[in-house]
Parts: C-alpha cells; structure tokens; sequence
C-alpha cells in the first residue's frame, strides 16, 4: 500500500471529489459494489484512490444510462484481465467469434448506447471481428437485440429484485417494479415497440420470440404480484394474465407523458399511476 493509500481520505472528502452523494456511496458499500474502507482511523473509516476511480466510473456509466450492477461488473472485468486491443478484422481474417461472445459484447454496447444509438459495426469491432462474422449467427440487429434482451433485463431489474423478491407487500413490489423501470424508460419504449411490431411480423420465429420475451419479462412478474395480492385479499380477483397488459400498455404512454415537460416529477407520476392502477383492483376501497 503506497504513502498516499495510507494517509487515505474520509467519507467527505470521497464524495466531494467524486461527485457522489455520502447516502449513495453507502449503498454501494452495502451492496458491495464499492469495496470495504482500507481502514478506520477512531470512528472514522478511510478511503483510498482506487474507492475514488471506482466511483468516477459509476458516475459517468450512470450518467451514459448503464445499470449500475453491469458497470461495475465491467469494472472487475476490465482490472481483473488486460483488455486486448482490438482493431478491424478484415472478412476471413482471425478467429471467428461465438454467438455467447457477440451477445455478451452487443448487450454492453446496447446497455450504454440503445437500440437505435447502437450499430453493427461497432458492435462488431467492439467483439474484435467482422461484419460477416455477424451474420453468420444473426439475421439483422433487432434479430441480436431480442437474443440480448433476457440480459438487458436481468441488468435493468438486478439491483432491485432481491429487495422485491424479499417484500410481502403487494403493493410495494409494484412500487419497486415501478422504480426500477423509471430510469429505463426510453429505452422500455423501444423494446415495446419492437416487441409490438414483431408480434405482427410475417416471419412466425419473430412472433414467437416477441411473445416468450414480452411473457417472460415483463407479464409473469406482473402476474405473479397481483396472484399474490389476491391469495392475501389485498386484491379482489381478476385475471392475473390479462391485467399486466393494460398496466404494460398504461407504462409505454406515462413514458411519453414523463419526457413532453418536466411539470411533474417522477414522484408525481408514481403516484398518479399507481392510484389509478390499485383503486381500480382493490377489494376494499375503504
């Protein structure tokens, strides 16, 4: 451990240089996304430089719309191995990639940039080979991007689904659930779109595919909640499958609403659509 390391810095000083709120920098401790302090000096524990570039990095990927569990994995990643470099693979040229690889590279590269900011050929040469390589595997982008989706999800809801899976109650599920889509809004609309043009696709493999992920992803969950709520009581009974629908389709039309003025907050919203939602199915609305 160098002289610097040593001396250390304080909470403050981390979260000032940083530019991280001190509650914010607890969570990830506790999350362990931050490793442990280097030591406690009295009561207070003591920071070193490699605390400060981690949370820089956790910055900006949050500020680029990366999930927080997927950048810091990308961190470990990118310290834990050398990173070859990588240049433009001309066609025939090198080894040819696997699918696990593409989708692996691809779902990173869609994470920070979107579906309709990402292209093939970054995609590509972010995985170090050739365009031809790509189709090879896949048959155009959204094809990729549905194979990436399971993933993307898994990243999204991550960080929140230990705390849903732990809470009894019906209705703050639904407020965690709700929570953790919030941030991923814009790019929540593209893949319902995508989904809902697929579903009209010619192609039966696209229908298909757009039908386990829309089911898999986003209507079970829903489905499950509100199974929940009626074995408790909570909920009078209505068919679980058909509701998450309507609240799906309710969500793609408060993103919008969320992005035409900032007259009201995230907050406001919430608690609009969730009024709306549970008044509408509670068994008893005293």
């Amino acid at each position: 451990m160098s002289a610097a390391e040593m001396r250390g810095m304080r909470m403050g000083e981390l979260a000032r240089r940083s530019g991280t709120d001190k509650q914010l920098i607890h969570y990830y401790l506790r999350k362990g996304y931050l490793n442990p302090p280097l030591y406690k000096k009295g009561n207070q524990a003591m920071y070193g430089n490699a605390h400060l570039e981690k949370l820089v990095y956790l910055r900006r990927s949050r500020e680029e719309g990366l999930p927080l569990s997927y950048a810091s994995e990308l961190w470990e990643r990118e310290r834990g191995e050398p990173q070859p470099t990588q240049r433009r693979v001309r066609r025939g040229e090198g080894e040819s990639p696997t699918r696990e690889r593409i989708i692996r590279e691809a779902t990173a590269v869609f994470l920070r940039k979107g579906y309709r900011g990402a292209t093939i050929s970054e995609i590509m040469e972010s995985v170090g080979s050739s365009k031809a390589s790509f189709y090879y595997y896949f048959a155009n982008k959204k094809d990729l991007y549905f194979a990436c989706l399971d993933i993307i999800f898994q990243n999204v809801f991550r960080d929140a689904l230990d705390d849903i899976r732990r809470e009894e109650d019906m209705i703050k599920r639904l407020e965690l659930r709700w929570g953790a889509t919030r941030a991923f809004f814009p790019e929540m609309i593209t893949i319902l779109q995508l989904v809902r043009d697929s579903l009209r696709d010619e192609d039966e493999g696209h229908r298909l595919q757009a039908a386990a992920i829309l089911r898999r992803s986003l209507i079970e969950p829903l489905a499950g909640d509100l199974e929940k709520g009626m074995q408790d009581g909570v909920l009078r009974q209505v068919r679980s499958e058909i509701i998450p629908f309507a609240i799906i389709s309710m969500l793609e039309m408060v993103a919008y609403r969320s992005m035409i003025d900032e007259r009201y907050s995230d907050a406001d919203i919430e608690d609009s659509v969730l009024d709306l939602i549970l008044n509408g199915i509670l068994a008893n609305k005293a």
